[in-house]
């Protein structure tokens, strides 16, 4: 009769400390808790909303005057906020926002996209007000997505704290390569400098400073790429009725 009783209090102390050391993970601010919680943000239901600024610069080398350096032609800035909803379910996610070129229009552009998995392809459904009402939708061999956001929270080292709001951030930097498998998006591989990358204790991410260029730079110049984004607001919910919305009833 004991032995049972006493591996039953056993069980129960060993789950009591499982669930605290859970809570004091997930609650207890440190940056080790905010890097998992973001991997862990991955699996559940996210809506978050950013400001961001994208900047890009061409460089056209100098091949005709040794010791006098390219010529930089930069692009934009690209500018706008923009809402993110992404749910675990079928990898599905909606995102939507208004995009504006501040030297070239004056007028924003309206996009709606909603990207899911089905079987071994990747699908995209598009809604945009550029030159007119534009959609389109299409599938595409998969691509996993989420492996860059995994593998730059695995690269990623602290370097301090920050505010948000009035709520404590953790700081990270990471240098990534991103390198293509046969089928996805880019042709070559890409660095991903992550300059800045600040999480809130509960994983979303508030600061995000990323600059993008090619490893490999061509004969003829360089394209570089510099990211800016500054969380909005968020919840832990996703905004089926958009997605919904968005892809006409393709998939539930």
């Amino acid at each position: 009769m004991k032995t049972p009783l006493l591996i039953a209090a056993v069980i129960v102390v060993l789950a009591i400390a499982g669930a605290v050391t859970y809570l004091a993970v997930s609650v207890n601010g440190s940056p080790e808790s905010a890097l998992l919680n973001a991997k862990e943000l991955l699996m559940r239901n996210v809506t978050v909303t950013y400001r961001f600024t994208v900047s890009s610069t061409f460089v056209v080398n100098n091949n005709e005057f040794p010791g006098i350096p390219g010529v930089p032609f930069q692009m934009g800035p690209l500018m706008g906020i923009v809402t993110i909803s992404r749910t675990p379910i079928s990898d599905a996610t909606v995102i939507n926002g208004t995009l504006l070129f501040r030297h070239f229009m004056g007028t924003g552009i309206n996009f709606n996209m909603a990207l899911w998995r089905y079987d071994n392809e990747l699908c995209y459904a598009m809604e945009f007000n550029f030159m007119g009402q534009q959609a389109v939708t299409h599938c595409m061999p998969y691509v996993n997505l989420t492996k860059y956001v995994i593998l730059a929270l695995n690269e990623s080292r602290y370097v301090g704290k920050g505010t948000w709001n009035g709520k404590t951030t953790y700081c990270f930097a990471a240098t990534v390569t991103l390198t293509p498998a046969q089928g996805e998006l880019q042709e070559m591989p890409v660095v991903m400098n992550i300059t800045e990358l600040c999480i809130l204790g509960n994983g979303v991410p508030t600061n995000v400073t990323i600059y993008l260029y090619p490893t490999y730079q061509g004969g003829f110049g360089g394209m570089f790429m510099n990211i800016n984004m500054t969380l909005v607001n968020y919840s832990f919910t996703f905004n089926q009725q958009e997605f919904s919305q968005v892809t006409r009833g393709l998939v539930p």
